[in-house]
């Protein structure tokens, strides 16, 4: 059956680069700042947006590798919006002229199905139906008889993207 999802997690990642850090903390807030109006200009409501604490890297205490930047710093800041609006969401993603890139392998955009317990008696009685079908083509062709349940299974569900272009 197919189902669209009815939450959406969309990590929105930014990031500054430089030598200056009170500098590059003051970029990276206006970011924030800018990101969260347009996230609630757009729709997208204040309790759905949550901003965690901006990550630094300072690449001159990287232990590894030579820092052949012309910075020493890398500061990144993650928003990450939860909602039950997807389709919302998934319309400011797909908006044209706005430079929001998917956050990638790390922060990518997750969609859920959190209803399925309302789906499950409906999607548990089809199931049951189907197999009392199946048990009585069984019992004609086999020209046996159907009594008692001696053993019964629930089954499984799962949950799964229809596609990996369509998650939601």
């Amino acid at each position: 059956k197919e189902v669209e999802a009815d939450k959406v997690t969309w990590p929105i990642v930014s990031k500054e680069i430089g030598n200056d850090l009170p500098e590059l903390y003051q970029k990276i807030n206006a970011t924030t700042r800018t990101i969260r109006n347009f996230l609630v200009e757009n729709g997208v409501k204040t309790n759905e947006i949550n901003v965690n604490a901006p990550v630094v890297i300072d690449l001159n205490a990287e232990r590894y590798g030579e820092n052949r930047q012309g910075y020493r710093y890398n500061i990144t800041s993650i928003i990450t919006v939860t909602s039950k609006n997807v389709k919302l969401v998934r319309s400011i993603i797909a908006r044209q002229g706005v430079a929001i890139v998917d956050g990638g392998y790390e922060n990518p955009v997750k969609y859920e199905y959190v209803a399925f317990r309302q789906m499950k008696p409906k999607m548990m009685q089809e199931a049951i139906e189907n197999a009392e079908q199946t048990a009585a083509q069984f019992a004609e062709n086999s020209k046996s008889k159907i009594d008692k349940i001696m053993n019964a299974d629930q089954g499984q569900f799962s949950i799964e993207d229809r596609d990996s272009n369509t998650p939601y």
